[in-house]
């Protein structure tokens, strides 16, 4: 393997496992909301939709750098 692709997999790794933990986290949200202990309704108050929004870009914009990174591997 070439010298600067030689840290790639480490990445591929670390990347894909931060994106299973937000998606367990994401899921356990959801079922929570699904049998009534979570009010979903408190993620789009004033207070807290910015905070939401860019939790949910910052996600999305790690997905596709996590299916760009694995589709070049």
């Amino acid at each position: 393997m070439r010298y600067k692709w030689r840290g790639f997999p480490k990445l591929v790794a670390v990347v894909g496992g931060f994106l299973m933990l937000i998606g367990i986290v994401l899921f356990g949200i959801a079922v929570l909301a699904f049998f009534g202990y979570l009010n979903v309704g408190l993620f789009v108050e004033r207070k807290y939709l910015l905070m939401s929004a860019i939790t949910m870009v910052a996600v999305g914009l790690l997905d596709a750098f996590a299916a760009v990174v694995v589709a070049r591997w």
